[in-house]
């Protein structure tokens, strides 16, 4: 039989709402449960802003490579893109958030 366990507070939902009210819980010494059925940051973190922001720095950066690179006295011929490694590093960015996070509910006790 699995063995229970009282909380002060149980909040749904590990998105930046969620998360930010169960560290807050934890640091006023309450026990709180953070329920998340995906990973640590919700949508936000994992599928939505986060990640797009990794991929619109990264077609930013191509761009004034591509197109503005001269004006800075740059010369940057054949650029080319690997959309695999950038669909990797934006994997990579939000995997960072989710850490973070975790490191965060286990030094508040959220």
């Amino acid at each position: 039989m699995a063995e229970t366990q009282a909380f002060d507070v149980v909040i749904i939902g590990g998105g930046p709402a969620g998360y930010v009210g169960a560290i807050r819980a934890g640091q006023l010494g309450l026990k709180a449960a953070c329920v998340e059925r995906g990973q640590l940051g919700g949508v936000c973190n994992t599928w939505g802003c986060i990640p797009t922001k990794s991929l619109l720095a990264a077609a930013e950066f191509y761009s004034k490579l591509k197109h503005q690179a001269k004006d800075f006295g740059i010369e940057a011929d054949n650029i080319r893109h690997d959309f695999a490694r950038v669909i990797a590093r934006s994997r990579q960015v939000a995997s960072l958030g989710d850490k973070g996070i975790a490191g965060l509910f286990n030094k508040n006790k959220g």
